[in-house]
């Protein structure tokens, strides 16, 4: 009886180690993440951070759609004003802002502006403009970013027109790309679709989800091969930058190949985020945790800056990470930026913020020679 006890327990490991060995081969299969997110609006804040959101809604936030007229009258709501990225952008900013402040008249704008891009998606499934003024016609760039809004308010509202609505504007990107590849922001920024790509795909298993994914790795900005052979130690002159040295490029693609390891299977993928940040960190790190980028890669002198939207975007792949890898050294780094670069970067009431912060910098003043690598004016 004991050996057959045995016997038993070996056929269910080796049964196990079979399942997952399947499993890894199968690129049909997600793996999964370490951690589940949690749904946008199950938990809410109190103390301090309720304090803190609060501010942010009475400041910029809650406010920019009342009077800046590249939000207020975007192209994404039916205005005359910019229709590429500034209104997704808000949108991704204030769809998580009021439902976790459950917030009504928050809540009351997000549905003003949810409402319009649903019934106002195109016919061949795209959402928002066609074409933005000043820039190529379906540009895919915007679209990432408002899927990601729209995950979000999927999840806190539960309004069933959301994934549907998502779905159909996939089709057109999945069809899109086969004859305009990625371009312009939308190349290095590849990660921000494959993110809300995956979303859909752990709630509707479709295979060509992951064929889109795929499509958009592989005409997605080399990330790994650029931090293979890494050229950029020093501060960027202005005539040597592109799109491989841009701060708020590459926060976003510190998540990327964590994301698409998911799929592809492969250990170096998983790894990649490590060698970036060490990269990243020995060329042009800082004693606030964070690299410089004022806009492009500044070296490790304090006196240069690192943009805001870097800072944001940093801080959003941290906290992808822990979720993906659990890794807790990837919570201390959000965590470090958090309270290190972040708070210095605005007003206590939120109302006003600069474009690059400084460590240890005493004096903000246009200096000749300029110091900053781009935002100098």
């Amino acid at each position: 009886m004991q050996q057959f006890k045995k016997n038993s327990v070996t056929l269910i490991v080796l049964s196990l180690c079979f399942q997952i060995i399947s499993q890894a081969a199968d690129k049909t299969i997600l793996l999964p993440v370490s951690f589940q997110p949690i749904p946008l609006g199950e938990i809410k804040p109190s103390g301090w951070l309720k304090n803190q959101l609060q501010i942010q809604a009475n400041g910029l936030s809650g406010r920019l759609d009342e009077f800046w007229p590249d939000v207020a009258q975007s192209g994404w709501i039916g205005g005359n004003a910019e229709g590429w990225e500034r209104g997704p952008y808000w949108l991704d900013g204030i769809v998580p802002l009021a439902y976790l402040l459950d917030d009504k008249e928050l809540k009351a704008k997000v549905q003003r502006w949810m409402d319009y891009i649903i019934t106002h998606q195109q016919p061949d499934g795209w959402l928002g403009p066609i074409q933005a003024k000043d820039r190529r016609p379906y540009d895919p760039w915007p679209i990432f970013i408002i899927l990601k809004a729209m995950s979000q308010y999927a999840q806190a509202s539960g309004d069933p027109r959301i994934e549907p609505a998502m779905l159909r504007c996939c089709q057109k990107l999945n069809v899109l790309l086969d004859s305009k590849p990625l371009f312009e922001w939308s190349k290095p920024r590849w990660g921000e679709l494959v993110l809300s790509v995956y979303w859909l795909y752990d709630r509707h298993p479709q295979p060509w989800l992951l064929d889109l994914a795929a499509k958009a790795h592989n005409q997605g900005l080399d990330w790994k091969a650029h931090f293979a052979d890494f050229k950029y130690k020093d501060k960027m002159l202005p005539a040597d930058i592109n799109h491989c040295t841009h701060g708020v490029n590459n926060a976003m693609s510190l998540k990327a190949y964590a994301l698409w390891y998911r799929q592809s299977h492969d250990i170096t993928d998983r790894d990649e985020v490590y060698n970036a940040l060490s990269t990243l960190d020995k060329y042009h790190g800082q004693a606030t945790g964070i690299y410089t980028c004022d806009e492009h890669y500044a070296g490790k002198n304090p006196s240069q800056g690192t943009e805001l939207c870097t800072i944001a975007e940093y801080m959003f792949s941290m906290e992808m990470l822990v979720g993906l890898l659990g890794d807790p050294q990837f919570g201390d780094k959000l965590e470090r930026a958090a309270f290190n670069n972040l708070p210095t970067a605005f007003k206590p009431d939120m109302w006003a913020h600069q474009f690059d912060q400084q460590a240890n910098q005493v004096l903000c003043n246009v200096n000749e020679p300029a110091i900053y690598t781009i935002n100098f004016a």
